[in-house]
């Protein structure tokens, strides 16, 4: 189906075209119908306003000229008012209705007319058209329309009586609808923004945020999830909306693309460029089954054949899809198919907008570069979703601070893990409180240095599910500067280099690295740090992280469960204090304040439950958090509860949709009288 704005197009035919034997009979009424023979050849030698449906019409000398396509018939010519090119302008599937808009700046009107009664009206409206969908059956069509700064109309229309259906606003970006071959759903394109709409109450049922922005919506005639599309790239994407996920990508040529239109089958997909480039695609063997050149328009697919307008005029080509099929399975996939979104690299801007007691206020700005996981271009989506990622991040506190960072984390397509996070923090400023569960806010001292730290780890997959690696650390810290002194003994407070590294296993069956729904992390390490590395501090670090992702079937879709339990201790050796376990942070226990509670062991369980305000649109969420946790010399003698519990509820963003990456910003408050509010990118777990 052909379906265009007609400013975009050539409002003339040649110039040989007006020196024909035809003439127009013109009344004083704003438009009138006549009929004349025309030569097949002329009046098919430039692209047509719309083509649909067996019949064209084109736009010549403020006239309309109707004309069945492949058979030498009389056109029926309609004179528009004021012969002012139309606006917006499109034949029906069933090629019987005609429908274009005029607008100017004091004239908006939409014509209706009856190709089956020799192009009489049937109706007019008081707007203009920017989009239209017919069902399969004609019996109803979509309008877009009354586009203004505010927004547009979306309206459902009968064509036996033209009588208005129902009708509900749409934001003025939509430009493009689509409906699927049951009638029964809508799609609506505004930029990166897709809607699925049911086609009765034309409600919004889901909104899909994409990474591109799209034009030209095609539903499968086989496939009422699946949807082919034209991005801000100029290239095909088609999509299925059960998965939510783009299926495959296609170069088609260096013309931009102006029309699309499936194959009965649903498994060919037709594109045409404006530098005349036809092309039909098949999308199971990812390969290009046919190609023309020099082609003006297309009317899609009837019986096997393909109807394509050229310099000669309209023509049947033989699409013998069945024939293509088979020497498609032999031949190597085509380099136009890019399998689709994996290669889209996604730009997070982080702000950084903190405050602490130690800080005051805190500045700055990380950039988050975040890169999908390759696939293999099977329709199959991968078990696990694992992205990797790249964020440095600079800040600045009002009291002096620099901190600096840089974080990677890369899964590579052989297996391979690499995480690193290096960083600089010049004049850091931190409290210090004592040790054990029973330290008190009132009892702190301010300290400040310089620190460089780096630490990672490099894994390697042992199937899906394992990984097996070192980790490491390399951290240096300059003399602290209290500035009093403290009101209990610092251990190891000079500051030092340290240096360990030590074996990690993970069992890792999360569904998504970002926003798991479902699955389970198990991390257990183990650093030995001494002299053997340079270290100045000799002892051992055990760490055992597990995670559970539970989806639960209330409130709405992706209502999950997340439980976290972490044991953390220190053995063989003095460790520094600013190295001993805690509980704190923005994403353990949020609301402690960091190395409130240290010790030589910290144990620490909490549970969130996470979900988003509605179905239709999953951007916006919700969590609601609680946890517990201790700290102490030992938890295997002589252990002293002490236990500190913390509550709170959060609100999340999705700032890149399709990935699922969020931002969040949490209100918390503890059993023991302190609050907090916290903010950043990611899950807190």
């Amino acid at each position: 189906m052909l379906n265009v704005k007609i400013d975009e197009l050539m409002p003339t035919l040649l110039a040989d075209f007006r020196n024909t034997h035809l003439l127009f009979l013109l009344v004083c009424l704003s438009f009138s119908i006549t009929v004349h023979a025309q030569d097949p050849t002329n009046r098919h030698a430039t692209a047509p306003l719309a083509a649909n449906g067996g019949r064209m019409v084109q736009f010549v000398d403020g006239q309309l000229m109707v004309s069945t396509i492949l058979a030498d018939e009389e056109a029926t010519v309609i004179t528009t008012s004021n012969q002012v090119a139309p606006y917006f302008c499109t034949i029906s599937d069933d090629g019987r209705w005609l429908l274009y808009s005029i607008k100017m700046k004091t004239e908006k009107i939409t014509y209706v007319h009856d190709l089956t009664r020799n192009g009489e009206m049937k109706q007019q409206y008081p707007f203009a058209i920017e989009s239209a969908a017919f069902t399969r059956d004609g019996n109803r069509v979509f309008f877009v329309h009354s586009k203004t700064f505010w927004g547009a109309k979306l309206a459902a229309y009968d064509t036996q009586h033209w009588q208005l259906l129902t009708m509900r606003s749409i934001t003025d970006l939509t430009t493009s609808i689509a409906v699927n071959a049951e009638g029964s759903q809508l799609l609506a394109a505004a930029r990166s923004v897709v809607r699925q709409i049911d086609a009765e109450t034309l409600k919004t049922e889901k909104v899909h945020w994409e990474t591109s922005r799209l034009h030209g919506l095609v539903y499968s005639p086989t496939d009422m999830h699946r949807y082919a599309s034209i991005n801000h790239k100029n290239r095909i994407e088609v999509r299925d909306l059960r998965e939510d996920r783009v299926m495959q990508t296609i170069r088609a040529g260096q013309g931009r693309l102006t029309q699309l239109a499936f194959a009965p089958d649903g498994r060919h997909l037709m594109s045409l460029n404006d530098a005349g480039y036809l092309a039909v695609w098949d999308l199971r063997e990812r390969s290009c089954v046919m190609a023309l050149d020099n082609t003006l328009a297309a009317d899609g697919f009837d019986e096997g054949k393909l109807t394509v307008l050229n310099q000669a005029g309209w023509q049947s080509v033989r699409t013998d899809l069945a024939e293509a099929r088979i020497s498609a399975t032999s031949a190597l996939p085509d380099s136009a198919f890019l399998n689709g979104p994996t290669s889209k690299v996604g730009i997070v801007p982080i702000p950084i907008i903190s405050y602490s007691p130690e800080t005051s206020f805190l500045l700055g700005l990380g950039m988050s570069f975040i890169l999908p996981p390759k696939v293999n271009g099977s329709s199959v989506p991968p078990r696990f979703f694992r992205p990797s990622s790249i964020t440095p991040s600079v800040a600045y506190g009002f009291n002096g601070q620099l901190q600096t960072s840089l974080t990677i984390d890369y899964f590579s397509k052989r297996g391979w893990h690499y995480v690193n996070h290096a960083s600089f923090l010049h004049n850091n400023r931190s409290y210090f409180f004592g040790l054990g569960n029973d330290a008190q806010k009132e009892h702190s001292t301010v300290y400040h240095n310089n620190v460089f730290s780096w630490e990672g780890e490099v894994t390697k997959a042992i199937g899906e599910r394992f990984f097996a690696g070192i980790t490491y650390q390399v951290r240096n810290d300059s003399r602290l500067d209290f500035d009093e002194s403290a009101s209990t003994a610092v251990p190891n407070g000079d500051g030092g280099f340290l240096a360990g590294a030590g074996p990690v296993l993970r069992f890792d069956t999360r569904n998504d690295l970002f926003f798991p729904t479902g699955g389970y992390y198990a991390d257990l390490s183990f650093r030995r740090y001494g002299g053997w590395l340079g270290s100045d501090f000799v002892y051992s670090d055990v760490k055992l992280d597990y995670r559970g992702f539970h989806a639960l079937p209330i409130l709405t879709e992706g209502t999950t469960l997340a439980v976290q339990a972490l044991y953390h201790g220190v053995f063989n050796g003095d460790a520094p204090f600013y190295q001993l376990p805690y509980l704190s942070a923005d994403r353990l226990l949020r609301g402690i304040w960091r190395n409130l509670y240290i010790d030589r062991q910290a144990i620490a369980l909490q549970g969130e439950l996470r979900s988003n305000f509605s179905n239709v649109d999953p951007r916006y969420g919700y969590v609601v958090f609680a946890g517990a946790g201790d700290v102490a010399p030992s938890f295997f003698e002589d252990y002293k509860p002490g236990i500190t519990g913390v509550f709170g509820v959060g609100f999340r963003q999705q700032v890149i949709p399709k990935l699922k990456l969020q931002s969040r910003i949490d209100l918390s408050v503890t059993t023991k009288g302190n609050v907090g509010i916290f903010g950043g990118i990611g899950l807190t777990f």
